[in-house]
């Protein structure tokens, strides 16, 4: 809490000061402490999470109550013979998101009124934008929608919708009843024949035609739910955050699946493994802040951050789910800018939140 006061009140001072003077001197350094030591204005650069979005479907499916009878009395043998419910992974999505790095914390030391005094960061303190509005330094990151925790189930699917008339629920035995049932249904298949023929008429105040035939159609699926039985379906997601550390290349259990209970935790191993696998290529990503830090301590210009590429994937056990490029920062080269670029404030600076990535640089 003291860390977010601290870059609140720096930020909050500096704009209210801002002025067109130049600086006249001034160090952005790499501390070695984790979160703000003291009063000033400070910054982190980004670490990359790569976000997982597991989408699976549950199917819950009733045996109708006449499913016996299916065959005899209207010739029908696809039909669902035993209550069931199964999961099964549908597909899955990555995108990246940014987050402090503790390792990559920055203080920014001026006198004058530089114009990297205006900066914009996020509520973690991870830099955005120098000397841009704040709207202009939003960054658009893909969202997921909020995880369902209530799953439907064989309670939730009945027969209760079916109209049956006197004449069915008087019969003596199921026999009965499903003949007399799969009657009802033949007679509705007639009628609806004769309708789209122009056989039948009927008057304006009972509805239009296609009403008329919608109504017959959904009671017809009604009856033929007793025999044919139920399926419902429900779309289930879930969302896991995965940082990589330093391993170059990374091959982990990220979470486990059921056909019967769904999603598990990793360890769980009465499911099958969904695996993360990522290629990162490391090549030439010398930090050049260490290195000047054997140099000297005094240091100018804005530390920036060029990530690297690396592939992701998502793979249900031995099925290539998806995959994507992605790009990150933890592993990437740390760099300065010149350290007069920002001098000016007319000229603005755009880094991507999620990496440490310089997106624009504008003359306003």
């Amino acid at each position: 809490m003291k860390a977010k006061c601290f870059f609140l009140l720096s930020i909050v001072f500096l704009f209210g000061c801002a002025t067109k003077d130049p600086v006249s001197s001034g160090s952005v350094s790499l501390s070695k402490n984790k979160i703000p030591s003291e009063h000033g204005l400070w910054y982190y650069l980004p670490k990359t999470v790569i976000k997982i979005e597991i989408i699976a479907e549950k199917e819950v499916a009733k045996a109708g109550p006449f499913y016996r009878f299916s065959q005899r009395f209207l010739n029908i043998s696809d039909v669902i013979t035993e209550d069931r419910e199964g999961w099964r992974i549908i597909g899955a999505n990555i995108s990246t998101q940014g987050i402090a790095d503790e390792n990559k914390l920055f203080k920014v030391s001026t006198e004058g009124v530089p114009g990297m005094a205006a900066m914009s960061l996020t509520i973690d303190g991870v830099l955005k934008s120098v000397n841009l509005p704040v709207t202009e330094a939003i960054n658009n990151q893909i969202s997921f929608e909020q995880p369902s925790s209530k799953f439907i189930s064989l309670e939730n699917i009945n027969f209760n919708d079916v109209p049956f008339t006197e004449d069915q629920l008087i019969k003596s035995s199921t026999t009965a009843m499903a003949e007399e049932v799969s009657k009802e249904i033949y007679r509705l298949r007639q009628l609806k024949s004769r309708m789209i023929k122009g056989e039948v008429k009927f008057s304006p105040e009972a509805g239009s035609f296609e009403q008329m035939l919608t109504e017959l159609e959904k009671l017809e699926q009604a009856y033929l739910s007793l025999f044919t039985g139920k399926v419902e379906k429900q779309t289930v997601k879930r969302v896991y955050d995965f940082i990589p550390d330093d391993s170059q290349n990374v091959n982990t259990v990220l979470l486990r699946f059921s056909q019967q209970k769904g999603f598990l935790e990793s360890m769980d191993v009465s499911g099958t493994p969904v695996y993360i696998e990522i290629e990162v290529n490391t090549k030439n990503t010398n930090n050049y802040l260490l290195e000047e830090d054997k140099k000297t301590e005094n240091k100018t210009g804005l530390a920036v951050c060029n990530p690297v590429p690396a592939k992701v994937k998502i793979v249900d056990r031995t099925l290539l789910l998806t995959e994507s490029k992605v790009f990150l920062g933890q592993f990437g080269q740390v760099y300065r800018l010149p350290k007069d670029l920002l001098n000016d404030s007319k000229i603005g600076l755009l880094l991507d939140e999620t990496t440490g990535a310089i997106k624009e640089i504008k003359f306003k």
